[in-house]
């Protein structure tokens, strides 16, 4: 009865610890992202994007359509937040940004330059959610082959990252609208291409020459056509090309 009552009151001493460690470690977390959290000197990261951009990294012919003012953060910065652009171009969507420095460096250390991109395709998945334990509107992105980023608007920017959003899922969508016409149209030029072809005899039309236009061979139209020789008829009807499967 002892050794029971002792046991019993083992396991609840264990149940509390485990409860109290839980409530510290969450109490540590929420505490540090509302306290701890910081970003980079955001005025200074936006420049430092935008001429990142304009110094070479755009391709020829790639033009900028879209752009948010937008922060991440990265799991090895732990709650420091890094500030950058996100550009949505007729080629790509790129983030740059700088990396939140160390606490410890030098206020004349360079800066970090961050960036990512992803192609501005239809298989590129954008979707709006709210980030950071709820705090920030923001955009989970996805592409097939590349990591997946989160982007959060920085406060006041979000129109701006909503606009960018709905640009990129309307030229989607319209592409995707593109591909099924263009993917109807040669299913109906193929059904055409499968359909047999008939010719009906003009004045002045041989046999000889009738294949020569659809490009057979007389000898074929006389066995399409069950012919038993090589004279035609004015308004006769003839298979000039034979249905396939």
């Amino acid at each position: 009865m002892k050794e029971s009552e002792g046991l019993y009151r083992s396991f609840r001493f264990l149940k509390k610890a485990l409860l109290g460690l839980a409530v510290v470690f969450i109490g540590l977390l929420l505490f540090g992202y509302f306290f701890f959290m910081r970003h980079v000197d955001a005025p200074k990261a936006w420049s430092a994007a935008e001429r990142e951009l304009q110094g070479g990294m755009l391709h020829y012919g790639e033009k900028v359509e879209r752009k948010a003012k937008v922060f991440m953060r990265r799991p090895s910065d732990y709650y420091r937040g890094a500030n950058g652009i996100l550009f949505a171009t007729n080629d790509r969507l790129i983030f740059i940004g700088v990396a939140p420095g160390d606490k410890f460096e030098s206020e004349d250390a360079p800066a970090v330059i961050l960036s990512q991109e992803f192609p501005n395709d239809t298989a590129l998945n954008m979707k709006a959610r709210r980030l950071y334990i709820l705090t920030a509107h923001g955009v989970s992105v996805s592409h097939p082959g590349y990591p997946r980023a989160d982007f959060a608007a920085v406060r006041g920017e979000e129109p701006a990252l909503d606009s960018l959003v709905d640009y990129v899922n309307t030229i989607h969508e319209a592409q995707r609208e593109a591909a099924a016409k263009e993917r109807r149209l040669r299913e109906a030029v193929a059904a055409v291409i499968r359909q047999p072809l008939y010719y009906t005899v003009k004045r002045g039309d041989a046999l000889f020459s009738i294949a020569r236009k659809f490009e057979t061979t007389p000898e074929q139209i006389q066995q399409w056509n069950q012919l038993e020789g090589d004279r035609v008829k004015i308004g006769q009807r003839l298979l000039v090309k034979p249905g396939k499967k």
